[in-house]
Protein backbone atom coordinates (compact mmCIF):
# COMPACT_ATOMS: atom_id res chain seq x y z
CA UNK A 1 0.00 0.00 0.00
CA UNK A 2 1.77 3.13 -1.00
CA UNK A 3 0.55 5.13 1.63
CA UNK A 4 -0.63 5.00 5.76
CA UNK A 5 -3.68 3.83 5.57
CA UNK A 6 -6.14 5.42 8.30
CA UNK A 7 -7.22 2.46 10.04
CA UNK A 8 -6.32 -1.63 10.16
CA UNK A 9 -8.54 -3.80 10.66
CA UNK A 10 -7.03 -7.04 12.46
CA UNK A 11 -9.47 -9.99 12.05
CA UNK A 12 -7.92 -13.38 13.93
CA UNK A 13 -9.42 -16.34 12.36
CA UNK A 14 -9.77 -19.98 12.73
CA UNK A 15 -11.99 -22.32 11.62
CA UNK A 16 -14.75 -19.84 10.21
CA UNK A 17 -15.66 -20.82 7.20
CA UNK A 18 -19.62 -20.62 8.32
CA UNK A 19 -19.40 -17.32 9.16
CA UNK A 20 -16.50 -15.19 8.00
CA UNK A 21 -18.12 -14.18 4.88
CA UNK A 22 -20.58 -12.12 6.90
CA UNK A 23 -17.90 -10.36 8.87
CA UNK A 24 -15.76 -9.65 5.47
CA UNK A 25 -19.28 -8.22 3.18
CA UNK A 26 -19.56 -5.88 6.02
CA UNK A 27 -16.14 -4.68 6.44
CA UNK A 28 -15.94 -4.48 2.49
CA UNK A 29 -18.91 -2.08 2.86
CA UNK A 30 -17.54 0.68 5.06
CA UNK A 31 -17.63 4.21 4.17
CA UNK A 32 -14.18 5.13 5.01
CA UNK A 33 -11.69 3.23 2.04
CA UNK A 34 -9.02 4.22 3.10
CA UNK A 35 -7.88 1.30 4.75
CA UNK A 36 -6.50 -2.01 5.13
CA UNK A 37 -7.81 -5.34 6.43
CA UNK A 38 -5.51 -8.27 7.96
CA UNK A 39 -6.46 -11.40 8.21
CA UNK A 40 -4.72 -13.78 10.29
CA UNK A 41 -5.15 -17.20 9.68
CA UNK A 42 -4.26 -19.12 12.71
CA UNK A 43 -4.01 -22.70 11.41
CA UNK A 44 -7.55 -23.27 10.04
CA UNK A 45 -8.24 -26.78 9.13
CA UNK A 46 -11.35 -25.34 7.01
CA UNK A 47 -11.68 -23.64 3.81
CA UNK A 48 -11.20 -19.99 6.03
CA UNK A 49 -6.79 -20.31 4.83
CA UNK A 50 -8.28 -20.06 1.22
CA UNK A 51 -11.50 -17.96 1.47
CA UNK A 52 -8.74 -15.56 3.24
CA UNK A 53 -6.30 -15.78 -0.18
CA UNK A 54 -10.02 -15.46 -2.19
CA UNK A 55 -10.70 -12.10 -0.53
CA UNK A 56 -7.15 -10.72 -1.00
CA UNK A 57 -7.02 -11.07 -4.71
CA UNK A 58 -10.38 -9.32 -5.24
CA UNK A 59 -9.47 -6.31 -3.17
CA UNK A 60 -5.72 -5.01 -3.03
CA UNK A 61 -6.48 -3.41 0.88
CA UNK A 62 -6.33 -6.72 2.10
CA UNK A 63 -3.47 -8.77 3.40
CA UNK A 64 -3.48 -12.26 4.26
CA UNK A 65 -1.21 -14.06 6.80
CA UNK A 66 -1.01 -17.73 7.44
CA UNK A 67 0.88 -19.27 10.78
CA UNK A 68 0.75 -22.44 12.01
CA UNK A 69 -2.19 -22.90 15.44
CA UNK A 70 -0.67 -20.35 18.06
CA UNK A 71 -4.32 -19.72 19.73
CA UNK A 72 -5.92 -16.01 19.77
CA UNK A 73 -3.21 -13.93 21.44
CA UNK A 74 -0.98 -14.98 19.58
CA UNK A 75 -3.00 -14.14 16.34
CA UNK A 76 -3.89 -10.72 17.71
CA UNK A 77 -0.56 -9.80 18.15
CA UNK A 78 0.60 -10.85 14.73
CA UNK A 79 -2.28 -8.47 13.23
CA UNK A 80 -0.95 -5.82 15.61
CA UNK A 81 2.84 -6.58 14.37
CA UNK A 82 1.63 -6.22 10.41
CA UNK A 83 -0.34 -2.64 10.93
CA UNK A 84 0.65 -0.07 8.89
CA UNK A 85 -2.89 2.32 9.97
CA UNK A 86 -2.79 5.39 12.05
CA UNK A 87 -5.57 3.66 14.21
CA UNK A 88 -6.49 -0.26 14.36
CA UNK A 89 -9.00 -2.19 15.84
CA UNK A 90 -10.13 -5.62 15.95
CA UNK A 91 -12.78 -7.62 14.72
CA UNK A 92 -13.69 -10.94 15.32
CA UNK A 93 -14.78 -12.98 12.05
CA UNK A 94 -18.44 -14.43 13.82
CA UNK A 95 -18.98 -10.94 14.46
CA UNK A 96 -20.09 -7.70 11.86
CA UNK A 97 -19.69 -3.84 12.61
CA UNK A 98 -22.10 -1.07 10.97
CA UNK A 99 -20.90 -0.17 7.42
CA UNK A 100 -20.20 3.52 8.87
CA UNK A 101 -18.25 2.51 11.97
CA UNK A 102 -14.68 3.13 10.80
CA UNK A 103 -15.83 6.46 9.28
CA UNK A 104 -17.51 7.44 12.54
CA UNK A 105 -14.80 6.46 15.08
CA UNK A 106 -12.32 7.87 12.74
CA UNK A 107 -14.28 11.29 12.95
CA UNK A 108 -14.95 11.21 16.69
CA UNK A 109 -10.67 10.34 16.79
CA UNK A 110 -9.94 13.34 14.73
CA UNK A 111 -12.23 15.86 16.15
CA UNK A 112 -11.06 14.83 19.76
CA UNK A 113 -7.37 14.27 19.01
CA UNK A 114 -7.88 11.04 20.84
CA UNK A 115 -5.68 8.22 21.02
CA UNK A 116 -8.51 5.34 22.08
CA UNK A 117 -12.12 5.63 20.95
CA UNK A 118 -14.73 3.36 22.37
CA UNK A 119 -18.56 2.90 21.15
CA UNK A 120 -21.24 0.46 22.00
CA UNK A 121 -22.38 -3.12 20.93
CA UNK A 122 -24.63 -5.40 20.77
CA UNK A 123 -25.25 -8.79 21.69
CA UNK A 124 -26.96 -11.07 19.41
CA UNK A 125 -28.82 -14.08 20.81
CA UNK A 126 -31.19 -16.21 19.03
CA UNK A 127 -34.48 -14.71 20.09
CA UNK A 128 -33.43 -11.29 20.80
CA UNK A 129 -30.82 -8.72 20.60
CA UNK A 130 -29.40 -7.30 23.46
CA UNK A 131 -27.62 -3.47 23.47
CA UNK A 132 -24.82 -3.00 26.02
CA UNK A 133 -24.02 0.33 26.82
CA UNK A 134 -20.55 1.29 28.38
CA UNK A 135 -20.67 2.82 31.13
CA UNK A 136 -18.33 5.33 31.08
CA UNK A 137 -19.91 8.59 32.39
CA UNK A 138 -17.90 11.72 32.36
CA UNK A 139 -14.52 11.23 33.10
CA UNK A 140 -12.68 9.61 30.69
CA UNK A 141 -9.17 9.66 32.53
CA UNK A 142 -7.30 6.47 31.55
CA UNK A 143 -7.38 6.46 35.31
CA UNK A 144 -10.91 6.39 35.76
CA UNK A 145 -11.57 4.35 32.50
CA UNK A 146 -9.45 1.34 34.33
CA UNK A 147 -11.20 1.74 37.33
CA UNK A 148 -14.52 1.05 35.05
CA UNK A 149 -13.03 -1.58 33.03
CA UNK A 150 -12.21 -3.88 36.20
CA UNK A 151 -15.81 -2.65 37.73
CA UNK A 152 -17.48 -4.52 34.32
CA UNK A 153 -18.90 -0.85 33.58
CA UNK A 154 -16.60 -0.87 30.33
CA UNK A 155 -16.10 -4.15 27.92
CA UNK A 156 -13.01 -5.63 28.20
CA UNK A 157 -13.09 -6.35 24.28
CA UNK A 158 -10.70 -4.07 21.67
CA UNK A 159 -13.58 -4.57 19.15
CA UNK A 160 -15.02 -1.66 20.56
CA UNK A 161 -11.97 0.55 20.45
CA UNK A 162 -10.50 2.00 17.87
CA UNK A 163 -6.41 2.68 19.54
CA UNK A 164 -3.25 4.98 17.72
CA UNK A 165 -1.67 2.07 16.50
CA UNK A 166 1.83 3.41 17.93
CA UNK A 167 0.66 3.08 21.31
CA UNK A 168 1.66 -0.75 21.21
CA UNK A 169 4.81 -0.15 20.70
CA UNK A 170 5.45 3.06 22.27
CA UNK A 171 4.37 1.54 25.55
CA UNK A 172 5.63 -1.81 24.71
CA UNK A 173 2.15 -3.22 24.77
CA UNK A 174 1.99 -6.97 23.66
CA UNK A 175 -0.89 -9.73 24.04
CA UNK A 176 0.41 -12.39 26.07
CA UNK A 177 1.02 -15.80 24.59
CA UNK A 178 -1.18 -18.81 25.24
CA UNK A 179 -3.86 -16.87 27.51
CA UNK A 180 -6.73 -17.33 25.28
CA UNK A 181 -9.31 -15.88 27.17
CA UNK A 182 -9.87 -12.27 27.70
CA UNK A 183 -6.27 -11.59 26.14
CA UNK A 184 -7.87 -8.29 24.52
CA UNK A 185 -9.00 -7.15 28.70
CA UNK A 186 -5.43 -7.58 29.54
CA UNK A 187 -4.50 -5.04 26.55
CA UNK A 188 -6.88 -2.84 27.85
CA UNK A 189 -6.44 -2.61 31.30
CA UNK A 190 -2.24 -1.88 29.98
CA UNK A 191 -3.54 0.66 27.82
CA UNK A 192 -5.69 2.30 30.67
CA UNK A 193 -2.39 2.61 32.54
CA UNK A 194 -0.42 4.83 30.51
CA UNK A 195 -0.86 8.66 29.62
CA UNK A 196 -3.27 8.43 27.03
CA UNK A 197 -6.18 10.70 25.00
CA UNK A 198 -9.66 8.81 25.39
CA UNK A 199 -13.22 9.29 23.59
CA UNK A 200 -16.50 7.68 23.58
CA UNK A 201 -19.27 7.42 20.42
CA UNK A 202 -22.05 7.03 22.31
CA UNK A 203 -23.60 4.83 19.37
CA UNK A 204 -23.89 0.76 18.90
CA UNK A 205 -21.85 -0.19 15.92
CA UNK A 206 -20.37 -3.46 16.41
CA UNK A 207 -22.47 -6.97 16.58
CA UNK A 208 -21.59 -9.54 18.80
CA UNK A 209 -22.65 -12.88 17.79
CA UNK A 210 -23.58 -15.12 20.49
CA UNK A 211 -24.76 -17.71 18.43
CA UNK A 212 -22.84 -18.68 15.74
CA UNK A 213 -19.56 -20.09 17.06
CA UNK A 214 -20.02 -22.40 19.57
CA UNK A 215 -16.42 -23.94 19.96
CA UNK A 216 -15.58 -20.89 21.47
CA UNK A 217 -13.95 -20.65 24.86
CA UNK A 218 -16.71 -17.65 25.90
CA UNK A 219 -19.49 -20.16 24.92
CA UNK A 220 -18.75 -23.35 26.45
CA UNK A 221 -17.57 -24.03 30.16
CA UNK A 222 -15.02 -26.86 30.89
CA UNK A 223 -12.08 -27.64 33.30
CA UNK A 224 -10.47 -25.76 30.68
CA UNK A 225 -12.49 -23.12 30.61
CA UNK A 226 -11.48 -22.67 34.45
CA UNK A 227 -7.63 -22.84 33.92
CA UNK A 228 -7.88 -20.17 30.82
CA UNK A 229 -10.08 -18.02 33.65
CA UNK A 230 -7.71 -18.09 36.52
CA UNK A 231 -4.83 -17.79 34.16
CA UNK A 232 -6.28 -14.42 33.30
CA UNK A 233 -6.96 -13.18 36.50
CA UNK A 234 -2.91 -14.19 37.50
CA UNK A 235 -1.89 -12.14 34.83
CA UNK A 236 -4.33 -9.33 35.83
CA UNK A 237 -2.82 -9.00 38.97
CA UNK A 238 0.57 -8.64 38.04
CA UNK A 239 -0.34 -6.04 35.61
CA UNK A 240 -2.13 -4.23 38.21
CA UNK A 241 0.39 -5.23 40.74
CA UNK A 242 2.00 -1.27 42.41
CA UNK A 243 -1.40 0.25 40.77
CA UNK A 244 -3.83 2.58 42.54
CA UNK A 245 -6.92 1.07 41.46
CA UNK A 246 -10.35 -0.16 42.25
CA UNK A 247 -8.36 -4.12 42.12
CA UNK A 248 -9.39 -7.31 40.80
CA UNK A 249 -12.67 -7.85 43.09
CA UNK A 250 -15.58 -7.83 40.98
CA UNK A 251 -13.45 -9.95 38.07
CA UNK A 252 -12.33 -12.77 40.14
CA UNK A 253 -15.85 -12.67 41.64
CA UNK A 254 -17.57 -13.05 38.48
CA UNK A 255 -14.61 -15.85 37.44
CA UNK A 256 -15.92 -17.73 40.45
CA UNK A 257 -19.49 -17.21 40.57
CA UNK A 258 -19.61 -18.36 36.63
CA UNK A 259 -17.61 -21.88 38.02
CA UNK A 260 -20.43 -22.29 40.72
CA UNK A 261 -23.12 -22.13 38.42
CA UNK A 262 -21.81 -24.56 36.73
CA UNK A 263 -21.05 -26.61 39.34
CA UNK A 264 -17.69 -28.65 37.78
CA UNK A 265 -15.62 -28.63 41.07
CA UNK A 266 -16.16 -30.52 44.20
CA UNK A 267 -16.66 -29.03 48.00
CA UNK A 268 -12.63 -29.12 48.18
CA UNK A 269 -11.81 -27.95 44.85
CA UNK A 270 -13.82 -24.75 44.96
CA UNK A 271 -12.20 -24.06 48.10
CA UNK A 272 -8.52 -24.61 46.98
CA UNK A 273 -9.42 -22.68 43.88
CA UNK A 274 -11.28 -19.71 45.68
CA UNK A 275 -10.17 -19.38 49.14
CA UNK A 276 -7.61 -16.82 48.78
CA UNK A 277 -10.08 -14.41 47.20
CA UNK A 278 -12.78 -14.42 49.76
CA UNK A 279 -12.42 -10.93 50.70
CA UNK A 280 -12.24 -9.92 47.47
CA UNK A 281 -15.72 -11.49 46.62
CA UNK A 282 -16.73 -9.22 49.77
CA UNK A 283 -15.23 -6.17 48.34
CA UNK A 284 -17.00 -6.92 45.16
CA UNK A 285 -19.88 -4.78 43.65
CA UNK A 286 -22.47 -8.04 42.94
CA UNK A 287 -25.50 -8.73 45.18
CA UNK A 288 -24.51 -8.93 48.83
CA UNK A 289 -26.32 -12.85 48.74
CA UNK A 290 -23.83 -14.15 45.71
CA UNK A 291 -20.74 -12.88 47.73
CA UNK A 292 -21.54 -14.60 50.50
CA UNK A 293 -22.68 -17.43 48.63
CA UNK A 294 -19.10 -17.54 47.23
CA UNK A 295 -17.37 -16.93 50.59
CA UNK A 296 -18.61 -19.69 51.87
CA UNK A 297 -18.27 -22.11 49.23
CA UNK A 298 -14.19 -21.02 49.02
CA UNK A 299 -14.76 -21.87 52.81
CA UNK A 300 -15.34 -25.18 52.23
CA UNK A 301 -18.93 -25.25 52.80
CA UNK A 302 -20.57 -25.81 49.12
CA UNK A 303 -23.13 -28.07 50.17
CA UNK A 304 -24.64 -25.20 52.72
CA UNK A 305 -23.75 -22.73 50.61
CA UNK A 306 -25.88 -24.22 47.71
CA UNK A 307 -28.89 -24.88 50.04
CA UNK A 308 -29.33 -20.62 50.61
CA UNK A 309 -28.49 -19.76 47.24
Amino acid sequence: MATQPLISVIVPIYNAEGYLERCMKSLLSQTLSDIEIILVDDGSTDNSGVMCERYAQQDDRISVFHQPNSGVAATRQRGVDMAQGLYSIHVDPDDWVEPTMLEELYSKAMESDADMVICNFVAVYPKKNKLSIQKIGDDLSPKACLNKLLQNKIHGSLCTKLIRTALYRKFDIRFIAGLNYCEDYIVCAKMFMQDIKIAYHDKALYYYDQIVNNHSITRKYTLDTLRQRMRFVKELQKVLEGVECVGISDTITNVALECYKHRILSSVEFADTFEAYRDDFMRSNYKYKYRIVLRMAASGYQAIARMIS
